[in-house]
């Protein structure tokens, strides 16, 4: 009888795409920390000496940050209405069908959240909690942040905010190569 000799191949547990996947993730991961926690950064401390206002961090000025940084240059600056209402009328649509629409503002809805969305997804990630449900959430909040970037139009952001899209992408494709991770999902 002739010897037959098997080879196993032994894959180890931790490779270069482990490895790649937890740069990426804690890249994304600090990238929202760290620009949610801007949002908490705003012109209300009032300086003693000058009584000038100063830049300070405090989690009410999420609200200011919202309204005037983020929604107000929105609405300087875009070319499409901010109410769906407005957008709509803007079509042809009769503003007698669509008036329960007039109160909506999508968009601060979004900037009031944005703070909080990117603090969560942010932490999620540095912590490995659901790292595919937080990489696909960053990933829709960027897009999200790209769409409104469109509106206005403002090419730069938009090209930085498709390659954080692109990133979470990558990210995605190497998350099954997670090892540490609180959790497993």
């Amino acid at each position: 009888m002739a010897d037959i000799e098997e080879s196993v191949e032994v894959k180890p547990v931790i490779t270069e795409a482990t490895w790649g996947f937890l740069m990426l993730r804690l890249w994304i991961g600090f990238r929202m920390l760290f620009a949610g926690a801007e949002k908490f950064y705003a012109k209300t401390i009032e300086n003693v000496d000058t009584g000038e206002l100063e830049y300070g961090f405090a989690w009410k000025n999420a609200a200011i940050t919202a309204k005037e940084n983020i929604y107000q240059v929105v609405a300087d600056n875009q070319f499409l209405p901010l109410n769906p209402y407005n957008f709509l009328v803007k079509f042809g649509v009769d503003p007698d069908k669509i008036g329960f629409l007039v109160p909506l503002k999508v968009d601060l809805w979004f900037a009031m959240a944005l703070p909080y969305l990117l603090l969560t997804f942010g932490v999620t990630l540095l912590l490995g909690i659901l790292p595919r449900v937080s990489i696909f959430m960053a990933g829709i909040v960027f897009m999200l942040l790209s769409i409104g970037l469109m509106s206005m139009p403002d090419n730069e952001g938009i090209a930085t905010l498709g390659i954080h899209v692109g990133l979470c992408a990558v990210a995605l494709c190497l998350v099954k190569q997670a090892r540490f991770n609180l959790t497993k999902f």
